[in-house]
């Protein structure tokens, strides 16, 4: 065969690779059913408008094909947490809640981005349906720092963000859209200088959440002393209620926040989190969230990513 060459972003899997993608996916997977997440194989290949659920980001980096028996248009997934929550609200709706599942598979990707080059990746992750306590998140934390150190990270840090908190200013200080998309850009970008047109107040808060970017233990404190209006201070204080009881849990972990952090997908609400190593690859990315009524948290991740370079 003379030609081999594979489209950009797509690659074999080769013996040792191949090998060790292998046992990790298994070390993941089965640490997932010991916590009593139970596993679901969702299909590679969907109509457009199940999978998709409304995900304009998803729409934006799913391969579409046609269904030669339907003559419908179809999409390969390039992210399997909508495929897990369609399940959930539909095939498991009755099923009791809270509701814990696992997951593992091929996704695939117009284009690559920061985090892969790859355009094909395998994903895994748990997803918890259905739930009334927000301090499940110590379970997710847990189940992701024993995933972690069975595969020998060492030098992990959790970051945690605040995913409504930019929604939250904007109804307290009544911002319109441009001033919103505005405030939206400036914390993305960390840059202040941005917002230097907006209400004065507006400004002295975020450079105060800019200031508490860091140590949650040095952090926490401060942006709970803080007099924030009406809709701020209930998303703030939620999240440091629950981050003081993440950093008393795991004391040994390196624990950070970033009020600045900005959910480019708009799907979480209450916490978002990333989980990096020492040489700041993601590793994993989560969160909670709501579907069709329903309080979720979930997390994943490439198998790609964590294989140690």
């Amino acid at each position: 065969m003379k030609n081999q060459l594979l489209p950009e972003g797509f690659r074999d899997s080769l013996l040792e690779a191949a090998e060790t993608e292998f046992k990790i996916n298994n070390i993941c997977l089965d640490l997932m059913r010991k916590f009593c997440f139970q596993y679901v194989r969702p299909p590679l290949v969907e109509f457009e408008n199940s999978l998709f659920l409304n995900n304009e980001k998803q729409k934006n980096e799913s391969f579409r094909i046609l269904d030669p028996l339907s003559q419908k248009i179809m999409a390969i997934r390039s992210d399997i947490t909508s495929q897990i929550a369609r399940i959930s609200c539909g095939s498991l709706s009755k099923n009791l809640r809270p509701l814990k599942l696992c997951y593992s598979g091929e996704i695939l990707k117009v284009k690559n981005n920061n985090l892969s080059m790859s355009r094909q990746s395998t994903q895994l992750g748990a997803e918890i349906i259905g739930i009334t306590d927000n301090l499940i998140i110590l379970e997710i934390i847990e189940l992701i720092v024993k995933i972690l150190k069975k595969l020998k990270f060492k030098n992990f840090f959790i970051n945690l963000s605040m995913p409504h908190l930019i929604r939250a200013i904007t109804n307290d200080y009544k911002l319109n859209d441009y001033e919103h998309n505005l405030l939206v850009n400036s914390f993305k970008n960390k840059n202040l200088d941005e917002i230097d047109v907006l209400n004065s107040q507006v400004i002295d808060i975020s450079r105060f959440l800019l200031s508490c970017i860091g140590d949650a233990r040095k952090s926490l404190e401060k942006l709970s002393a803080y007099k924030f209006k009406s809709n701020t201070k209930k998303e703030v204080l939620t999240f440091t209620n629950i981050i003081s009881h993440i950093k008393t849990n795991f004391k040994s972990d390196k624990i950070y926040i970033d009020p600045l952090e900005v959910d480019e997908i708009d799907y979480h609400c209450i916490i978002s989190f990333k989980i990096y190593s020492e040489s700041f690859t993601e590793l994993f990315n989560g969160g909670f969230y709501e579907v069709n009524g329903e309080r979720c948290i979930g997390f994943s991740g490439l198998v790609e990513s964590l294989i140690k370079k």
